[in-house]
């Protein structure tokens, strides 16, 4: 049967059958596998479309790697990339929590820019999402959990040898599609991840952790020269959000900042293998809008100018990379399609799947491509939904233990580049590499210094600063010194007050903690900016600094009063906006939590427990009034609503089973993209709690769903793997 008549048979309501927990060898149609048949890495090279003057070069290939989701290097170019050896190796995720995947660590022996040595520094992993090298340690997190190790080499083998735990987060559960991902060193020397709004950041060899904003983020997390994000959020369909300022001050959203059209893709291929099913293809069975964009990215590198401060990002089940221009005509980021109804790079090759992206040390643009047929994860194959019916009659399920990893160069480039060798270098050679064209050298430099933490270096730090005629040298100088605490506050004021505002900007951020503290020489700094500064850039940062630190009347005061000086002003304003959006939510958060005041202690933790867990997870499908997230570009909702819902009122067992094993099919005889996930990874309380609040918001009222109810119906459906349909629950 091909895919044309299984389609009007899946959509049609109640055709969808129960499947027990057997599983039946799927139906490939061999003609349609032939088009998704593997290539090897010179064939797969060759269906890959880049930009004119560039091309793509071979970095490394199965079997020296297998699997791979992230590549990242060490101050001395040695390159180290996750592999999740187990991810989705069938449809039904079979094996996936087993802890076989690794850490490679690869070298480029003679700098031709292809690794010509593989070694496993790690080894017996549960799917490693994080990785960030530090000095001669690199800090890993695995998925299921928020402990982040620090592994080290002592004795030069290329393996691990010494595990430290570095910070204690505890388990976590959830779909791995959900959880954190990123750690990512900025610009401000702290430490981001996506999800969660922790942030950490090492003080003389300690670490700090704060919380802040969350970006509530997926997969992807990079940072521009002035540390805001290049992040979205898939689960939304979103493509890039949060990147007009950095996280720390606000989580921004300004009407207009993605240009008209701008989540739309062009890819190639037509293989039809989305979660959303028909109403996210066009005719052709290309893909019509982003679905699980990833990845993101800024090319920060001296290779290839002409791309420089790029946002990037990953469209895998498009096989396809965009890059977007940002345009700052407006005063802030609009982001537009570089290549308006066609992609910076896109394949025919159905198994191409670009996850991540990364600047590397030679300044090339590196693209991490999974290579696989199957880039969802399980609680969106399960059978009977359209994406996989797709996978088994395709057999992209076939499609496994591969992977690639390119790099972008001109297309003369065949120069040969030697490892950087920055850790090998003194704190005194470092500083030259804070002004490098290339921002991965900065950027290590930087952080390389700040971990040495030697405070003889004030002086010279001080001396390149006054000698340097560059922005960015300065930015970089300047959050060097505020890293090992010695940053002058006589330097600050002068390039508060001097002539280029982007260094304004930062010195005024290095300046928040003496503000908070109702310092006089920073109160002295912001009584002359009340007065003399017109800057828009600086303006701004004034006001966001002022509003992050209002925790005295002095600051206060600075803040309201920019308020209504600067409410009228084009860009200052949308801040302002913005600023009063969050007022009112956090003042509907309170009202909330004042409204469950008189209905008992108990109902009030389980009340708000449940809205923090439903507003990190549940929303992106559901939205936030319940009524369902609309689809872009069609008369449909992500998922059904929950508002006056019998399932979510009724009985809680039907309830706690849709949560426990997921739900397909029709639903009131309409049909919604993909399935509801399966929330089973989640502890009891987790799921009592998000069911309680779902059924006691937007006028919805049923009695509470206790951890004792879902520990029940996990264990008496425990054999279950199938998600439910609506004519089960109802029987």
């Amino acid at each position: 049967m091909s895919i044309k008549t299984l389609l009007p048979l899946m959509f049609a309501a109640g055709s969808i059958a129960s499947y027990g927990n057997e599983s039946p060898v799927p139906q490939t149609d061999e003609s349609l596998y032939a088009k998704v048949k593997p290539l090897s890495p010179e064939e797969s090279m060759k269906t890959i479309q880049v930009p004119k003057g560039y091309k793509l070069q071979l970095v490394a290939s199965e079997p020296m790697i297998k699997e791979p989701v992230d590549c990242v290097w060490d101050g001395n170019g040695n390159m180290y990339v996750l592999e999740m050896t187990t991810y989705m190796q069938d449809a039904d995720a079979t094996g996936q929590a087993e802890k076989k995947s690794r850490v490679m660590k690869l070298q480029d022996l003679d700098g031709d820019g292809k690794m010509d040595k593989s070694t496993v520094f790690l080894d017996g992993l549960h799917l490693p999402r994080m990785i960030l090298p530090l000095d001669d340690r690199v800090l890993l997190c695995e998925t299921d959990t928020l402990d982040i190790y620090s592994y080290r080499d002592t004795t030069g083998d290329g393996k691990a040898d010494e595990k430290v735990l570095w910070y204690k987060g505890g388990p976590r559960g959830g779909n791995m599609e959900h959880q954190a991902s990123g750690l990512i060193w900025n610009i401000d020397n702290w430490i981001y991840t996506s999800k969660g709004g922790e942030r950490f950041r090492m003080r003389d060899g300690k670490v700090e952790r704060i919380f802040s904003r969350s970006s509530n983020t997926q997969w992807g997390l990079d940072h521009d020269d002035d540390g805001n994000f290049a992040t979205g959020f898939s689960g939304l369909e979103v493509s890039f959000q949060y990147f007009q300022t950095p996280i720390a001050y606000s989580s921004s959203k300004f009407p207009g900042e993605l240009e008209e059209g701008f989540n739309e893709v062009w890819p190639i291929d037509n293989i039809p293998d989305t979660q959303g099913g028909r109403r996210r293809l066009r005719e052709n069975n290309t893909l019509n809008h982003v679905t699980a964009a990833c990845g993101h990215g800024v090319y920060r590198g001296d290779l290839m100018p002409e791309f420089y401060g790029s946002y990037l990002l990953c469209e895998p089940v498009g096989r396809l990379i965009r890059r977007a221009n940002v345009d700052t005509s407006k005063g802030y980021k609009v982001m537009k399609n570089a290549y308006p109804k066609s992609e910076f790079i896109r394949s025919t090759d159905a198994n191409f799947r670009p996850i991540n992206l990364r600047t590397g040390p030679d300044g090339a643009l590196y693209i991490v491509d999974m290579y696989r047929g199957i880039i969802q994860e399980s609680a969106w194959t399960q059978k009977g939904t359209y994406l996989r019916n797709v996978i088994d009659e395709y057999g992209l399920y076939k499609n496994v233990q591969m992977g690639r990893i390119y790099r972008l160069v001109p297309e003369d480039f065949n120069k040969k580049t030697p490892a950087p060798k920055l850790l090998d270098k003194s704190s005194t050679e470092l500083i030259a590499y804070l002004g490098h064209k290339n921002g991965w050298h900065r950027s290590t430099a930087r952080k390389l210094l700040v971990l040495r933490n030697e405070k003889n270096l004030i002086e010279p730090l001080k001396s390149a600063f006054s000698k340097s005629k560059d922005s960015q040298e300065k930015i970089e100088i300047l959050w060097t010194m505020d890293g090992i605490d010695a940053v002058p506050t006589e330097v600050l004021k002068s390039q508060i007050f001097g002539s280029d505002p982007r260094v304004a900007v930062h010195a005024l951020r290095i300046l928040d903690p003496l503000l908070k503290k109702n310092d006089p020489a920073a109160m002295a700094i912001y009584d002359k900016l009340l007065l003399d500064v017109s800057e828009p850039q600086v303006l701004v940062q004034a006001f966001l600094s002022a509003k992050e630190n209002a925790h005295s009347p002095a600051v206060v005061k600075y803040r309201d009063e920019m308020v209504v000086k600067h409410e009228n002003h084009p860009v200052v304003k949308m801040h302002i906006n913005q600023w009063k959006e969050d007022m009112r939510k956090a003042r509907e958060w309170r009202e909330f939590q004042q409204a469950l005041k008189g209905k008992g202690p108990h109902f009030e933790r389980v009340m708000q427990s449940g809205a923090k867990h439903y507003k990190s997870l549940c929303f992106a499908c559901h939205g936030n009034d319940g009524l369902g997230t609309p689809m872009a570009g069609t008369d449909s909702t992500l998922a059904a609503p929950l508002v006056g819902s019998p399932r979510v009122t009724g009985d809680p067992k039907k309830l706690i089973k849709i949560a426990m094993h997921g739900l397909i099919g029709p639903i009131d005889g309409k049909t919604y993209p993909g399935a509801m996930e399966s929330l089973a990874s989640h502890d009891d309380k987790y799921i009592a709690d998000v069911l309680t609040y779902i059924r006691n918001t937007w006028g919805n009222s049923a009695k509470l769903i206790t951890d004792k109810e879902v520990r029940q119906i996990r264990h008496q459906y425990r054999n279950r793997k199938s998600p439910w349909t609506i004519e089960e629950l109802e029987k």
